[in-house]
């Protein structure tokens, strides 16, 4: 799975996004919903998402025209989508691995 992207703008310039845990609890407490069933409806606020690990500053008005560039803009959004969950699935993650070795935990009643 993709870990960063690197766009390029009409003038050369390059871009990094990238997610991490920090700027996925940011989206989700500014109230973003990945919606893989209307992922246009959340795109634009998804693509936002991506470029604020490393251009914080950055808003759409500026990210727009970068976007807009782009080619296979459909492929790049589901890779973004997939960027995004990235962080989730590590912290929850699965021990597919150790799925017979004992919990290190327990619940007390």
């Amino acid at each position: 799975m993709a870990k960063q992207i690197v766009l390029k703008d009409a003038a050369g310039n390059k871009y990094t996004l990238e997610f991490n845990r920090e700027t996925v609890d940011r989206m989700q407490r500014n109230g973003f919903v990945l919606d893989t069933d209307r992922l246009y409806m959340s795109a634009k606020d998804l693509i936002t998402g991506a470029f604020r690990m490393h251009h914080r500053k950055l808003d759409w008005t500026f990210i727009e025209p970068i976007w807009m560039v782009q080619n296979h803009r459909d492929e790049l959004l589901k890779v973004l989508a997939e960027m995004f969950m990235e962080p989730t699935i590590t912290l929850m993650g699965t021990d597919e691995a150790d799925k017979d070795a004992d919990p290190t935990w327990e619940v007390v009643e």
